[in-house]
């Protein structure tokens, strides 16, 4: 089975066939905390992060694991991978006749199976136009989402670190957008998880720096994020497609080190789906992915996912870890239309778990140097969330992963209405700052009761509108989750979709969200 691991940008993808030779080894218990100094291991920033949010210093996770343990296992190994703390164990690539044998160690908990990963390569639509006739549309898109308030109050993500963990950052040190994170030193830190030394920037993909402008670029005095001022974080994962070594291995370890090095926010604009992960695993809880995104959390660290870009492909669910409960998950709408774009995974996961949480727009635009570039996907999306979480934080930071997650949803367009597809909607610094004027006429749900059986009677929503209104309305099922939900735009005034009778059961809410207006009916 092929093994398919979303970089989830572009809608072009390579697959390769995965080998099965990547073991992580779980051990049963770890070293001594009395051989552990938490000074010495987290950086100041991540001490002034526990403090500031009333967490202890340091956990039994954050301890080290046990060198002798490694030591034993890698005399039955080819070679090792990453030491992850978190998880209490490392990654071994073996024949399975040694796997086998690492198996019968005392000090062995479980081995949990790694596979090799294929990537999606990057695309772009690029626009020969003039630069100077393009720029304010750099504005527009951070004006989505209300992105004028914050720099209006210069809230610009100041004082907050971010941890961009993606496949590649080259000509970050030279692109233009980025220009000011280096002059003023807000690149705290990098590190290549993929060949474990120093981030090159001269070799890899571009996407890690496509993804880092939409979340702290800036071009003269045209922000293309909404939090320029923010500090960042590099973490390269692997980007050899011909390697059978695990990405999830390196992600979970950059998350690690993200955590460590004082991150508040991790943009994660990665995935997996098939392959190693089915559907049925969908649950928040089962992907180790999933599992250190919901650590991560309760030890101060948001991590914000997309959601995916299988949408309209055969998985078509969001991906891991954007299935786990304290991950903040962005789909992608269309700029144009307002919902869903045909690409942008949707929910629910295995457990109905409300999700993704949010959505931006998808289809941006980003500037090589020398023109602008059209880029689509829900890599895009989920930076400007990012951004967005970083100017909320730097304006209330003491609020903790959940805190947060729950004062941004509450500030998007759709809420309290949520579906599979658009989450809570679009965050708006507009609801954030409770300044938004944009209210609609209040629809009204009514029964229609016909004379005789050969009527059916059905629900009907209306209000007056004009052409080209859209709609929002699902169907809660009495157990209370989503039955089925759609977005209806008006093809004419005053028009009154119908639910008929017959398609619902006693017990059963209808709901319907119309710009800042939000009822339900109850099924009797």
């Amino acid at each position: 089975m092929k093994q398919k691991f979303t970089l989830v940008f572009c809608l072009l993808s390579l697959s390769i066939l995965a080998s099965d030779k990547g073991y992580f080894v779980v051990f049963k218990n770890k070293s001594s905390s009395r051989t552990f100094n938490p000074y010495n291991y987290f950086d100041e920033k991540a001490i002034e992060n526990k403090n500031l949010l009333g967490l202890p210093v340091y956990d039994w996770h954050d301890l080290p694991v046990n060198l002798n343990y490694v030591s034993k296992v890698a005399e039955f190994s080819d070679s090792l991978g990453y030491k992850l703390r978190w998880f209490n164990g490392v990654t071994v690539y073996c024949s399975e006749k040694s796997i086998a044998q690492i198996k019968q160690l005392p000090f062995v908990k479980k081995v949990i199976k790694w596979k090799g990963s294929s990537e999606i390569l990057p695309q772009g639509i690029q626009i020969n136009q003039e630069v100077a006739k393009n720029l304010p549309v750099f504005q527009w898109q951070l004006n989505t989402m209300g992105g004028e308030l914050f720099q209006k109050r210069n809230i610009l993500g100041k004082g907050v670190r971010i941890s961009i963990v993606d496949v590649g950052f080259r000509g970050a040190d030279e692109n233009i957008q980025l220009n000011h994170v280096f002059a003023n030193n807000k690149l705290i830190d990098s590190w290549d998880f993929s060949k474990n030394k120093p981030l090159d920037f001269t070799k890899g993909p571009m996407h890690g720096t496509m993804v880092t402008s939409f979340i702290v670029g800036k071009l003269d005095s045209n922000q293309i994020g909404h939090a320029p001022e923010a500090e960042v974080l590099f973490a390269k994962m692997k980007s050899i497609l011909n390697s059978n070594k695990s990405i999830e291995e390196a992600w979970l370890k950059a998350v690690e080190w993200s955590h460590r090095k004082g991150a508040r926010l991790v943009n994660s604009s990665v995935g997996y789906t098939e392959g190693n992960h089915t559907l049925d695993m969908l649950t928040g809880d089962t992907c180790l992915m999933s599992l250190a995104g919901n650590l991560a959390s309760r030890k101060g660290m948001l991590i914000v996912n997309s959601a995916g870009n299988e949408g309209a492909n055969d998985w078509k669910m969001i991906a891991f870890p954007g299935d786990a409960d304290s991950v903040l998950t962005v789909g992608a709408i269309d700029p144009k239309s307002g919902i869903r774009t045909s690409y942008s995974s949707y929910g629910p996961s295995k457990d109905l778990n409300l999700k993704p949480n949010l959505t931006a727009i998808g289809d941006v635009f980003w500037h090589t140097g020398s023109g602008l570039k059209k880029l689509e996907g829900t890599s895009f999306s989920t930076p400007l969330v990012t951004g967005y979480a970083a100017c909320v934080l730097q304006n209330q930071p003491y609020l903790t992963p959940m805190n947060l997650i729950d004062t941004i949803q509450k500030t998007a367009s759709l809420y309290p209405y949520f579906d599979y597809s658009h989450g809570y909607g679009v965050p708006r610094a507009t609801l954030y700052f409770d300044e938004d004027t944009i209210k609609g006429n209040t629809p009204t749900i009514a029964l229609l009761k016909s004379p005789n059986y050969l009527v059916e009677g059905y629900y009907y929503f209306k209000y007056l509108s004009n052409k080209g209104t859209q709609v929002f309305y699902q169907i809660i099922h009495k157990d209370g989750y989503i039955r089925d939900y759609k977005v209806v735009t008006f093809e004419k005034n005053n028009q009154s979709p119908k639910i008929y009778y017959k398609d619902l059961s006693k017990g059963e809410v209808i709901r319907v969200f119309h710009r800042g207006t939000y009822i339900e009916k109850k099924i009797e």
